[in-house]
């Protein structure tokens, strides 16, 4: 079953990187997403989980990698997810829905990336049954929208 998995920040900076000497966690997540890819799964890059990856590797001035991260972000006209005023306003509207049911996911003056990535999962308008958001810390994500460790999705 084909699906939508939208990378959260770890897996998708992981596209950017070198392969290790020994096979790292680094190395079989980015093998992970292309398998994803060649099973027929539509791989989406919200651009707050873009910049996340894209920030550090700027600071290290890592002109191969963001390369190879841009490389991949626009290698297919769907798979780059930009932000729209619509994906702010919806991610306000969780995170205040969320913080006044007394379960915030970040400090009040926290930016709260996580929000902003599943505002822009949500407003694909896949079927839930469908979409799935591949990261290493699903606690907060899955408060909005389907979340999983990456290594718990099957390609």
């Amino acid at each position: 079953m084909a699906r939508t998995i939208v990378l959260d920040s770890f897996p998708l900076s992981t596209v950017g990187k070198p392969r290790g000497v020994q096979p790292s966690t680094t190395d079989r997540c980015r093998e992970w997403i292309l398998r994803c890819i060649a099973s027929g799964n539509s791989v989406r890059v919200p651009a707050i989980a873009y910049y996340e990856a894209l920030r550090e590797l700027e600071r290290l001035s890592a002109t191969v990698q963001i390369a190879r991260l841009k490389d991949f972000c626009f290698a297919d006209a769907d798979r780059f997810l930009p932000l729209e005023t619509s994906h702010l306003e919806t991610a306000a509207k969780l995170w205040a829905q969320m913080r006044n049911r007394g379960t915030p996911t970040a400090s009040p003056a926290s930016l709260d990336g996580d929000v902003i990535l599943a505002a822009q999962a949500l407003s694909l308008g896949v079927a839930p049954s469908k979409l799935i958001v591949a990261t290493t810390n699903p606690a907060h994500i899955s408060r909005y929208v389907a979340a999983d460790l990456w290594q718990n999705i099957q390609p």
